[in-house]
């Protein structure tokens, strides 16, 4: 199997399914779902406690998706509620069992009155964190002490939001992850091809993979909830517009639509696309199954 920077640099987009790890201690009910991407995907990515809400370790579902289905891992890493030390032996434990890229977050804000905002540390922002991980790819811990025998091979990644209201400040923050070490980039969920295309324009000339964040929508009140409460997909309220009124089974088949004649339109332009499961892993699946047809027939 390729690498991930293989696999980025490739004439054919990679398709990445984004979840998050599960809410209890049992792996399996979701490793079972995931075995239908077995052979259809690139990568799984999992969230670091997204929402603010406590999952399972990433790093501890990571080793099973790798020990059980094979598939190459993405794991983020959010500095909300970790301080350096725990980063840095976090990262380490990474490299050990094989995980093939990572990504530097500041973590979703935890509601106001939430029991976990107290804890929030954020001891280091994401640029804070890629200069880290560089440093360990070199040896390098940081304590004084003789470089590492063993390096790491971290490949590092980050986030970006082209439907920022304020593009210019986002891509000043992009191209400070850049020269912090950054080599792709996953974006927050797009629903048109001009903005990816405008978006497209930066990353190209910082030089950074970009995976095109897709998100399936399941029913109209998921619409409504994204476009009331996700602050960050301020930009693209119209597009959430476009559900009002439908079933449940039309917002679904709606969706799939939509976002797959979006990804083949942009398939030519992007290292890749990340489709999200905030809707539920089955639609995510449902999607990424339909686009890896597509892709398949294309490249015969």
């Amino acid at each position: 199997m390729p690498s991930l920077a293989e696999s980025l640099a490739a004439h054919r987009p990679a398709l990445w399914l984004e979840v998050s790890p599960p809410r209890g201690a049992n792996p399996n009910l979701l490793i079972r779902r995931l075995e239908a991407f077995v052979g259809h995907a690139d990568a799984i990515n999992l969230t670091d406690n997204g929402l603010g809400r406590v999952k399972m370790s990433g790093l501890v579902f990571a080793s099973f998706v790798k020990s059980r289905l094979g598939l190459p891992v993405v794991l983020n890493f959010s500095c909300r509620h970790r301080n350096r030390f725990a980063l840095k032996s976090d990262l380490l434990g990474a490299a050990a069992i094989g995980i093939d890229g990572v990504v530097a977050l500041a973590g979703d804000p935890v509601a106001q009155g939430d029991p976990n905002s107290a804890s929030a540390v954020r001891d280091l922002n994401p640029f804070g964190l890629l200069d880290m991980i560089a440093a360990l790819n070199r040896g390098d811990t940081g304590e004084g002490k003789p470089a590492l025998k063993t390096l790491p091979s971290l490949y590092a990644g980050a986030v970006a939001n082209p439907n920022s209201v304020d593009p210019d400040r986002e891509i000043a923050l992009l191209e400070r992850k850049a020269r912090a070490g950054a080599n792709f980039v996953i974006t927050q969920p797009v629903f048109e091809p001009e903005t990816a295309r405008r978006f497209l324009v930066h990353t190209n000339r910082l030089s950074l993979r970009a995976l095109l964040g897709i998100l399936p929508v399941k029913r109209a009140s998921m619409a409504t909830h994204i476009k009331e409460k996700v602050r960050d997909l301020s930009g693209a309220r119209g597009h959430f517009d476009r559900y009002a009124g439908m079933t449940e089974d039309e917002a679904r088949a709606f969706s799939i639509h939509e976002n797959l004649e979006l990804m083949k339109s942009l398939a030519g332009e992007v290292a890749g696309f990340n489709i999200m499961s905030w809707g539920g892993t089955s639609l995510a699946i449902e999607l990424a199954l339909e686009f890896s047809k597509w892709r398949k027939h294309v490249n015969r």
